[in-house]
C-alpha cells in the first residue's frame, strides 16, 4: 500500500521506531531552518549590488582616464587603430584589477606611456 509521489514513483512511507520518530523525518529540513535563496535572501544580494555599482563606477573612471591618456600618442600617429583598442583593454583592466581601488591620472598616463613604448619597440622588429 505505496502511495505515489509525482511521476508515478512511489513515496517513502514513514517507518516506526523506538522513540516513535520516523526516518523520514530526518530528511525533511525542519521549519525554523530556512535556507537563504536569491529571491528572498536580500542582504547579501543589496551588497552584491553595491559592490557591482562600484566596480562598474571605477571601471568606466578607468576607461575615461586610459582614453585621455592615450589620445595624443594615437593623434600623433604613434600606434594604429588596434594597438590602441590592445592598449585600452589590457591598461583599463590593469587599472581595475589594482590593490588601491583608486584610478590615479598620473600612474595611468605612465601605464598607458609604457604601453606604447611596449608597441612601438615591437613593431620595429
Amino acid at each position: 500500500m505505496a502511495s505515489t509521489m509525482g511521476y508515478g514513483k512511489p513515496g517513502l512511507l514513514p517507518t516506526p521506531t523506538k522513540a516513535g520518530v520516523s526516518l523520514a523525518t530526518y530528511c525533511q529540513s525542519a521549519p525554523s531552518q530556512v535556507y537563504p535563496s536569491s529571491t528572498t535572501y536580500t542582504g547579501q544580494h543589496s551588497k552584491a549590488h553595491a559592490d557591482s555599482s562600484k566596480k562598474e563606477k571605477i571601471q568606466e573612471r578607468a576607461v575615461n582616464e586610459v582614453k585621455n591618456a592615450i589620445k595624443p600618442y594615437y593623434q600623433k600617429n604613434e600606434i594604429n587603430k588596434d594597438e590602441y583598442k590592445e592598449i585600452v583593454r589590457k591598461a583599463v583592466e590593469k587599472v581595475c584589477h589594482s590593490k588601491s581601488g583608486e584610478v590615479n591620472s598620473s600612474k595611468v598616463a605612465i601605464l598607458v606611456k609604457a604601453y606604447v613604448d611596449k608597441y612601438k619597440h615591437a613593431r620595429k622588429k
